[in-house]
């Protein structure tokens, strides 16, 4: 009856996976090693050299100003970020290094008083302030969040830029540095595209370093590659002789179209030759705008922020006459990065299920269950979500189309 019941099971939830577990409780010798497995929360660390916009990036995931957004370096000590689309458990609760005691801030108190606590130790900081050690910010993404219905978690860490010059220096690189090397599962890595230049080179102790030592030890760490405020080449491909040399108004929009993405297509490739020379063979590779999809996102923007992004939709309306909105947010790209970003999830996710299956099955033959009736062979299989389109490749560990596309 129980192996009739179990029979081609499709193990894609967490809730299946644990009802299944609990079915086979006795048989399995350990269980806490494969509930340790299910409930280990997958972290993605966000990592910028000072002013590459690693704050405004995270607020454009949140459609909001909830992370202080300076030129200089504001963030001081690692911000972990749990997002589960539930307003109700929006808070932030701040862990202090020396004796004093947390502080739980409620939802209303997040958007007044986190920044002081993100901020360095200066001196006109007031002292309750000062000596966080961490901050944990329960608040909701505008489109990345975990459900109830995907056991793979995910928290979201926002490191300090390593790289400013002031004596905070030694200790940003250091919290950085240890979340790269030790606690991270995957790292978002942004760039400032008007300073690409000066970070494309590998040097003791600074971002490529930390990257390239965690992916010599682990083959499998996953780094998105991202450069940031790539609105900025609008200028750079204003200087193109033949859009220079534009005589009207169409012309001009014409020729912006027939160089799309030049100097856009410049900087990638420079991020591209650096990420394979240091050891990422085929990188993944994105440009953002994080400023425009924040004001794109927010529900209310200043009149500044409105004349801003509307002088940018003109460009776009244009450019591409009436495909402008889809290619504006096509070229903002945060939506995309979000839901590569879950795909990678999603992968990640199959890859457990399969290794807790291949453990379940293990146990089983060493319970010597009896399984001598192929007919009634206890049979657990994995089901793609589409199973019309995709199918489970075990070599890979990854989902198959029927075009042998991931």
């Amino acid at each position: 009856m129980i192996k009739q019941h179990l029979q081609n099971l499709a193990l894609t939830k967490l809730s299946q996976t644990k009802a299944l577990l609990g079915l086979l409780e006795p048989f399995i010798q350990d269980k806490a090693s494969i509930d340790a497995v299910l409930n280990k929360e997958y972290k993605i660390a966000i990592v910028a050299n000072m002013s590459a916009g690693k704050s405004t990036f995270i607020n454009a995931m949140f459609a909001d100003d909830i992370l202080p957004a300076y030129s200089q370096a504001t963030t001081d000590c690692p911000v972990y970020i749990y997002s589960d689309d539930n307003p109700d458990n929006d808070k932030a609760i701040i862990e202090f290094m020396d004796d004093k005691k947390s502080v739980e801030l409620s939802k209303d108190e997040v958007k007044h008083q986190l920044k002081f606590y993100a901020r360095k130790d200066s001196s006109e900081l007031d002292d309750k302030y000062k000596s966080v050690k961490e901050i944990h910010l329960h608040w909701d993404f505008f489109s990345l969040q975990n459900h109830d219905n995907v056991h793979l978690k995910f928290v979201i860490i926002d490191t300090p830029g390593p790289n400013n010059t002031d004596e905070f220096q030694d200790k940003h690189r250091d919290i950085t540095k240890n979340i790269i090397q030790e606690e991270a599962d995957m790292v978002l890595y942004l760039f400032d595209y008007g300073q690409i230049d000066t970070n494309l080179e590998l040097s003791k102790g600074n971002i490529w370093d930390m990257i390239k030592q965690r992916k010599e030890r682990d083959a499998g760490f996953e780094v998105f590659f991202i450069v940031n405020k790539i609105d900025m080449a609008f200028e750079d491909n204003r200087s193109i002789k033949e859009i220079k040399s534009s005589k009207t108004r169409d012309e001009f929009y014409q020729r912006l179209k027939d160089f799309w993405f030049f100097h856009e297509n410049k900087a990638i490739e420079k991020i591209r030759n650096s990420a394979i020379k240091y050891g990422f063979s085929n990188p993944n590779i994105f440009t953002a705008s994080a400023e425009y999809q924040k004001l794109v996102r927010m529900k209310a923007i200043t009149s500044d922020d409105k004349e801003k992004l509307n002088t940018l939709k003109t460009l776009f309306k244009g450019v591409f006459k009436d495909d402008w909105d889809t290619e504006l947010i096509d070229y903002l790209k945060i939506s995309w990065i979000e839901n590569r970003t879950r795909l990678h999830l999603d992968n990640i996710e199959q890859n457990i299920l399969e290794n807790v299956y291949h453990n379940i099955e293990v146990m089983l033959k060493n319970a010597k269950l009896d399984c001598a009736d192929t007919s009634n062979k206890l049979k657990i299989s994995y089901m793609p979500r589409n199973p019309n389109t995709k199918h489970f490749d075990k070599k890979t560990g990854k989902w198959i189309s029927k075009d042998n596309t991931i």
